[in-house]
């Protein structure tokens, strides 16, 4: 039965989403006991996509699972591990994790979880848009489900189509599709996302009408629960058909409201085609005006969704050079040892048979010279050992001295000198651990287009590393300080020493008085919106609010700063009356300041909107 729901877990870890939180006191005294509890909880937290409770207690669920003699549950650790591991960009750790998930796999001979493990790789293939190799991964897990026509099947040859449709081979990816159509239950939710992508590729060859046919055929009851990103497909999907059925108004009102409810940094390339569609509906509409305004956010979506491919490339490469370093290194180091050890015995043989053929009278002579030779032989043999070793410590030491000097580029942005947002997925959970009293703040300098559009993008640079040398004035060495995107920074700041509004206050003065100066003499005059909340966001229930979601309502209280003045702050906090929280908060944050759940502060002197 265990083995049933992992299959669910994993098929499902793609499309579903709930929140679970218990703690280990809730455990039993046995081992199996404890194993049932964390497998438990690991559904939950797959289901709510709840990537930071995993990792917490996946290493102790994997050394049940080995005690037990749980093979599948140890196989499924290393798969779950390696795909959040991805997901934050480690693609070393990543593919090392996938590759030990198949090693196991194949030394238990579980042919499904063989099966699996070829998927996870094929998924890891497709990010990186190697093709070829990700269909020949999937294709092993597609000879093995082949034959039992289930939904596993159909999820096979549903990321098979996908693939066929990131390669443009839409005629390949529709017949795809439509083998997942003919197997996939009308009630599982899977449906949903196979009918979605089955109106995608319609839509991708101008078959409006039969893409309207698989829309209608979607159940209605999981748009609404279904994942962020799958929603988001279908919404785009769905305005893709009004638009090539001339619904322009219809298209745009969807895409817009899409767009306004998912206002976050997440799922850019849905967000770049939804922005285009908009674009194309106005141009179509002689609403030129906002069709620019709408081509250039899909401009700059596409191309922060195309840096962060361009990175996940670079990481990708790094980790598939350390493999293969270390693979050779292990090769060269069996070699040497084998050809020493066979030396060492034509050594051996040689003296033997030199001893038998001597004379009686002179053998006291031969083992004399023989003993000294012997003992000179290893004396050699000894230094050339002492300088191969020195020679390998000195390799290692380089080749660690250039995975430092790569990791610190990855984690460092190249103009501000600050960390990026890969350094603050690697260090989060350590800064979480050592402090427990946290605000989070998002300052976005104001109107910062207008300065490159203005004086040029080469000005703009120079305004962000001033901009940045005033920031680091205000951080300690408890603080992160992490460039977000464009000209916009994340402070992670200790509650325990000052006062957050007092802080960012003193930083929105001193941006606005400080004389910015480009190169070439010219001044500028540049303000700052900022937008803050505290973590725990719910002081009497931590596990609450995520990190991220504390991030996402800081983004909220910046929108708040920009919408009613610019050069300004507002800091959002949760109302201690309140007993209950749920994450709708998230999304409709203005909704909870009107019913007096959030809390507003801020420096602007009129009544702000909300609205």
């Amino acid at each position: 039965m265990i083995k049933v729901y992992l299959f669910l877990i994993i098929a499902m870890s793609f499309f579903s989403g709930s929140v679970y939180s218990q703690t280990e006191q809730e455990l039993g005294y046995g081992s199996q006991e404890k194993l049932e509890f964390y497998y438990k909880k690991l559904k939950k937290d797959i289901a709510a996509d709840d990537n930071f409770s995993i990792m917490q207690y996946l290493p102790q669920l994997r050394t049940l699972a080995v005690s037990q003699k749980s093979n599948d549950i140890e196989i499924e650790t290393y798969l779950l591990e390696a795909k959040i591991k991805r997901r934050y960009g480690s693609y070393e750790q990543g593919l090392k994790l996938n590759y030990q998930a198949l090693s196991l796999a194949k030394s238990y001979n579980n042919e499904i979880y063989i099966a699996w493990a070829y998927l996870h790789l094929a998924n890891l293939q497709l990010e990186l848009d190697k093709f070829s190799s990700a269909l020949e991964y999937l294709q092993n897990a597609i000879d093995f489900y082949e034959k039992e026509q289930s939904d596993y099947t159909a999820l096979m040859y549903l990321w098979q189509s996908k693939i066929y449709l990131a390669m443009g081979s839409y005629y390949q990816a529709l017949e795809s599709s439509k083998k997942a159509l003919n197997l996939v239950n009308s009630n599982a939710k899977i449906h949903f996302d196979v009918s979605v992508n089955h109106a995608t590729i319609l839509l991708k060859l101008g078959k409006d009408v039969a893409a309207d046919t698989a829309l209608k055929n979607v159940d209605s009851s999981f748009i609404d629960s279904a994942p962020g990103q799958m929603k988001l497909q279908y919404y785009l999907a769905l305005a893709n058909l009004n638009l090539q059925k001339g619904n322009f108004l219809q298209a745009t009102k969807i895409a817009v409201k899409q767009l306004n409810q998912n206002p976050n940094t997440r799922f850019l390339e849905e967000r770049a085609q939804l922005q285009y569609l908009v674009a194309m509906a106005y141009r179509q509409l002689k609403q030129y005006k906002l069709a620019y305004e709408y081509l250039a956010l899909h401009t700059f979506s596409k191309k922060t969704f195309n840096l962060q491919r361009r990175n996940n490339k670079l990481l990708q490469l790094e980790a598939h050079y350390n493999f293969d370093i270390q693979s050779q290194k292990l090769q060269v180091l069996s070699k040497d040892n084998a050809l020493k050890e066979q030396r060492l015995l034509q050594q051996e043989q040689l003296f033997e048979n030199h001893k038998l053929e001597q004379q009686k009278w002179i053998l006291a002579v031969v083992l004399f010279f023989g003993a000294m030779g012997f003992i000179y032989w290893r004396w050699q043999n000894q230094r050339y050992l002492v300088k191969l070793q020195k020679r390998v410590d000195e390799r290692t030491a380089e080749l660690a001295k250039s995975n430092e000097r790569l990791k610190a580029f990855s984690f460092t942005d190249s103009l501000t000198g600050l960390n990026n947002r890969h350094y603050l997925y690697n260090a989060i959970n350590s800064v979480l651990e050592k402090q427990s009293n946290l605000v989070f703040a998002l300052i976005d300098i104001d109107h910062f287009k207008k300065i490159n559009d203005t004086y040029g993008h080469n000005v703009g640079d120079q305004v962000l590393e001033q901009f940045s040398s005033i920031l680091k004035k205000y951080r300690t060495s408890e603080d992160l300080l992490i460039r977000w995107g464009g000209e916009e920074f994340l402070f992670i700041s200790s509650n325990k020493y000052h006062d957050s509004a007092k802080m960012f206050e003193q930083i929105r003065q001193e941006v606005s008085a400080h004389p910015f100066v480009s190169l070439s003499g010219e001044k500028l005059t540049i303000t700052c919106s900022i937008g803050f909340a505290n973590y725990p966001f719910v002081k009497d229930s931590p596990q609450d609010f995520s990190w991220e979601q504390v991030v996402e309502l800081a983004d909220g209280g910046l929108y708040l700063a920009k919408e009613n003045q610019r050069n300004a702050w507002v800091g959002l906090s949760a109302n201690e009356n309140v007993l209950t929280w749920d994450k709708d908060a998230i999304n409709n944050y203005r909704e909870y300041i009107q019913r007096g759940h959030l809390i507003v502060k801020t420096n602007i002197k009129t009544n702000i909107s909300i609205l």
